[in-house]
């Protein structure tokens, strides 16, 4: 009996101090059920772009993971940075998703001093959903056919060419990247986006642009020419089209859409959400899509990665871009 009031005793004890430990630390139950809500997914621009589509059908696969809906939403304006302020705003939980572009996480950064938006400290890298190379298109009747060709009217011809582009978009920096690779001289057009360049372009006011797989119509119907694409290899929906290594140019570039939370995220939800979000993007269906718009997943590479990634290309752009005197819109 005497053993038996000691053990009871004991019993006491230990739930004392437990329930005193619990007082001291708290235990969270949303942390250790995230999610346990429906989550939100902003994509900064329009709808119906590549970029878009993917976004959504991802969403839907990695939703199936989580065992929570992914509300989708798009928020276009200030070329992506309504998008990006939305979830700095939001509660640090990582309810609250967007997917950004080399345009906002990378150029606007680097050419404009007084934004301060650094990966790891005003949000937090998840994935690096997936990428594309551009090409570069222009008109039928320019008075070339092929990158060599552009290179020597554009020598003959400081300026006179002109380049439509988005300021801050991915296309302007690379066309930076390349006047000044090649050393000649182009005057920049600035626009609000892809719509207007190919509108402009095709309507005879501007002479070249960057673009995505969306004005491969336009070139197989000889409305546009590709003179090279900036992949690794040549881009399966512009294959005629050599890349820029092929020119003799070593310059090697395809834009990046990474899936971003806010800053004070937990760890633990970070990797959750990257494990979901990197599953969504094997899903047979979203495979097949990707392939079809010719963007390649980049899902598996880590937050850190991805963080490190982002980091090393402003660092790369903003003498470019300064040296440039590239001012956003």
């Amino acid at each position: 009996m005497i053993i038996s009031k000691r053990r009871s005793t004991r019993g006491i004890v230990l739930a004392a101090a437990m329930l005193a430990l619990a007082s001291v630390f708290p235990f969270d139950a949303s942390a250790q059920a995230f999610p346990n809500r429906p989550l939100r997914l902003i994509y900064p621009y329009a709808a119906g772009s590549g970029p878009d589509i993917l976004g959504r059908m991802i969403a839907v696969e990695a939703a199936k993971v989580l065992g929570q809906p992914i509300v989708y939403e798009n928020r276009p304006g200030a070329q992506g940075r309504l998008g990006l302020q939305a979830i700095k705003d939001a509660p640090p939980d990582g309810h609250m998703l967007g997917i950004i572009n080399d345009g906002v996480a990378i150029s606007q950064p680097a050419q404009d001093p007084e934004l301060k938006l650094e990966p790891g400290r005003d949000y937090a890298a998840v994935s690096n959903l997936f990428e594309a190379p551009l090409v570069l298109l222009g008109r039928p009747d320019l008075p070339f056919k092929d990158m060599k060709g552009f290179v020597a009217y554009a020598k003959a011809n400081p300026a006179k060419l002109n380049v439509a582009t988005a300021t801050g978009a991915s296309g302007h920096f690379l066309t930076e990247r390349i006047v000044r690779a090649l050393g000649i001289e182009v005057t920049i057009i600035g626009m609000k986006g892809g719509a207007e360049n190919a509108t402009a372009t095709l309507g005879g006011h501007t002479d070249l642009f960057f673009s995505t797989t969306s004005m491969k119509q336009n070139v197989d119907s000889g409305k546009l020419i590709a003179l090279a694409s900036s992949g690794r290899e040549r881009w399966k929906p512009f294959a005629a089209a050599p890349t820029f290594r092929e020119t003799g140019l070593q310059v090697v570039y395809a834009t990046s859409f990474p899936l971003i939370a806010h800053a004070g995220t937990s760890r633990d939800s970070i990797l959750k959400l990257h494990r979901a979000f990197e599953a969504g993007s094997r899903a047979p269906e979203v495979v097949k899509q990707m392939d079809d718009l010719a963007y390649t997943s980049a899902a598996a590479m880590s937050p850190d990665d991805v963080t490190a990634l982002i980091k090393s290309e402003i660092a790369v752009w903003i003498p470019i871009l300064r040296k440039a005197g590239a001012k956003p819109q």
